[in-house]
């Protein structure tokens, strides 16, 4: 998906493979941690080889990408220590920022398991997101970017969805509104901008890969795990 305006977009909306020390036997997708990027990375901090993500929960394409990355990638590489992932948030609209808030609500220890209910859901998200925008009184009221976030997320169900799965109604307003998390996931964002080219975009061991799908990846992922 191409990065046409994202920043604009988003305050606009709102205010109108060879493991290293591998252990047999540990799964290895349980372990996560906050990255110095502002990302989280999951798996064996002693991986051969780091993937960097940078997803929107809003780009269809990036659902797809995390469907079919699953198995092989998680349920394999990561599971047994051979790929460190690392998940970059790149947020491009009003629904997308208050999704990565929540994904990120309750730190490293939750944020996978967030993650993936994000986009295990985000067709349904989406098509309430549109009919509720749609809604002359959607946003009747809420003069502010938090009020605006707070709608948004209940309008589409995210907020139901969360708190039906393990988040406290007061745990997930508390992340809606926090404005030290809002502003890094903005300023994460416009530092890469125009570096990469559009969601979801991947980088092995630091180089940017010219690849959208599993398909793609997976071949360099491949040869990195190999030298």
């Amino acid at each position: 998906m191409r990065l046409v305006g994202v920043l604009a977009g988003v305050v606009a909306g709102l205010l109108a493979l060879g493991a290293a020390d591998a252990q047999p036997g540990r799964d290895w997708r349980q372990v996560a941690v906050k990255a110095p990027s502002g990302g989280f990375q999951i798996g064996n901090p002693k991986a051969k080889v780091t993937l960097v993500e940078y997803v929107s929960y809003t780009c269809p394409h990036c659902g797809h990408f995390v469907e079919e990355s699953k198995a092989p990638l998680h349920d394999g590489l990561v599971r047994n220590g051979q790929v460190r992932v690392e998940i970059r948030n790149f947020v491009r609209d009003p629904l997308d920022l208050a999704s990565a808030l929540l994904a990120r609500c309750g730190g490293a220890a939750r944020f996978a398991r967030q993650h993936d209910l994000i986009f295990a859901n985000q067709e349904a998200l989406l098509d309430k997101a549109v009919a509720f925008q749609k809604q002359p009184d959607a946003f009747k009221g809420a003069t502010t970017l938090e009020a605006r976030l707070r709608r948004m997320a209940a309008g589409s169900g995210l907020t139901a969805l969360m708190t039906r799965n393990g988040l406290s109604a007061q745990q997930a307003d508390r992340c809606l509104v926090d404005a030290a998390a809002r502003q890094e996931l903005v300023a994460a964002t416009e530092k890469v901008q125009g570096r990469i080219q559009g969601t979801p975009s991947f980088e092995i061991d630091g180089n940017l890969l010219a690849a959208s799908s599993w398909a793609e990846v997976e071949p360099p992922l491949r040869e990195a795990l190999a030298r």
